[in-house]
């Protein structure tokens, strides 16, 4: 009678740093992932600087217009579930090609300069497509550095990431601004419709042709540990203390961002700025943050001081707001413009500083949850922000000389404050460096 041979366990091999690569295929693939991102970006500011163009060329209402502008948050929601479930069921780079060819719902608008005053379900569902995929992309942020970037490189490659939706953001409001005059023509906005969708259909072309899932090879720890089983990880974010501080805090103030740059024209208008201006402010504030979260990304990136940056950046953040908030009046156009200048400076490195506190605190949760909900709460409440803030901004439709507190301004300075004075009890820990620091990495080897 034969014996049965034991076999004997797959014996546990600690993975060594020096075995981690990276390839030169990354910064190809950096390219790709922010122009994608860039490009949905555009299309929900498209309406913002041109409301008054808007509302009398397609015979709508101001709200009609603002619909247009704040569809995109409110469907981050439904978006971000969609795209869970997406990076769930099938590889990286199937989701980001379905995602670029939702931008090409951008095309739908068109339809609506056949007949304008009839055209805005057109407009509508042509903001739709877009708005469900936004999450695909902008969610991903960290996760994508993560997978193709080592840690030395990883926190400015985030930052990059999550400063190409903002730079779509100042394009979109730019550019229609430019083009579209107050005899606003169906060829203007043909121009702007058609331009737009057409640079869609090309970064789609690019994603299909040269956008990859992964490296061969992971170029981190970090990167093999990332856990990915969603109902498990949604009920150990919402369990984390740390983590919910970050929730409320970036929830209620990227909401405001979200508000302020939906309503930019309509809070200037008052005090007689015009579109243009609009446009140009919209502008200005993101070229700022992308400066500043470049210089952001590159300290992360040599002191991993999160903590220290995020309380910095948010008092920052908190005084360009009250500042402008005391500057808005008539014949302040430098200092008006100054102040959004400092807004962008110091609100718009938060995305990738909060990202990185998110991450480390609620490491190896996969980085995309962690995101994704705090993204979604914050454009959810952009969109409830935005409805709120432009009923506050018709009781005082009219600037009064000497007054500095309007309802809409009082709920701007309220809003900032409290944002800020929540990121302040901020004390995450470093979870992610901490597992990567240790090398708490293992393979096992087959057994010959």
């Amino acid at each position: 009678m034969k014996t049965r041979r034991k076999t004997k366990p797959s014996p546990v091999i600690a993975v060594p740093p020096e075995n981690y690569r990276v390839y030169s295929i990354r910064w190809l693939q950096l390219i790709i992932y922010a122009l994608v991102t860039f490009c949905n970006g555009i299309f929900p500011s498209t309406f913002s600087p041109i409301e008054s163009q808007a509302t009398s060329f397609f015979a709508i209402s101001t709200t009609q217009n603002t619909v247009l502008v704040v569809i995109s948050l409110f469907l981050y929601a439904p978006g971000t579930v969609l795209s869970m479930w997406a990076f769930q069921r099938f590889s990286m780079r199937t989701v980001m090609i379905i995602g670029s060819l939702m931008n090409l719902g951008a095309w739908i608008r068109l339809f609506s300069l056949i007949t304008p005053n009839q055209g805005y379900a057109a407009l509508v569902l042509g903001q739709i497509l877009p708005g469900l995929s936004a999450p695909i992309f902008f969610n991903a942020a960290a996760q994508f550095s993560t997978r193709w970037f080592a840690r030395g490189q990883r926190d400015i490659i985030t930052a990059v990431c999550s400063m190409a939706n903002p730079l779509g953001l100042a394009f979109g409001f730019l550019f229609p601004s430019l083009i579209i005059t107050n005899s606003s023509s169906s060829g203007q906005f043909l121009i702007v419709f058609a331009t737009e969708a057409g640079f869609a259909t090309v970064i789609a072309l690019i994603v299909i042709i040269g956008y990859r899932s992964s490296p061969p090879t992971p170029p981190s720890a970090s990167d093999q540990q990332q856990a990915s089983e969603f109902k498990r990880d949604f009920l150990l974010l919402l369990k984390n203390g740390h983590y919910l501080v970050l929730l409320f805090a970036f929830g209620i103030g990227f909401g405001l961002f979200n508000a302020l740059i939906s309503l930019l024209y309509e809070l200037i208008q008052p005090s007689g700025y015009s579109s243009s201006d609009a446009g140009l402010f919209g502008a200005v504030t993101i070229l700022s943050g992308l400066v500043s979260a470049a210089i952001a990304g590159v300290i992360m990136d040599c002191t991993h001081a999160y903590l220290t940056i995020l309380k910095v950046l948010s008092l920052g953040a908190c005084g360009s707001v009250v500042y402008f908030v005391i500057i808005l009046r008539p014949s302040m156009f430098y200092p008006l413009g100054l102040s959004f200048v400092l807004m962008g400076f110091f609100l718009l490195p938060l995305l990738p500083i909060v990202f990185e506190c998110a991450i480390e605190c609620t490491y190896p949760i996969c980085s995309a949850w962690s995101i994704g909900l705090l993204l979604c709460v914050g454009n959810v409440l952009g969109g409830v922000f935005t409805f709120v803030l432009n009923v506050l901004i018709e009781k005082a439709p009219k600037y009064t000389s000497g007054v500095i507190f309007t309802p809409a301004s009082i709920f701007i300075f309220s809003a900032a404050i409290c944002s800020t004075l929540i990121l302040l009890f901020y004390h995450g820990p470093y979870l992610r460096l901490k597992a990567e620091t240790e090398n708490v990495v293992v393979r096992r080897s087959p057994v010959k």
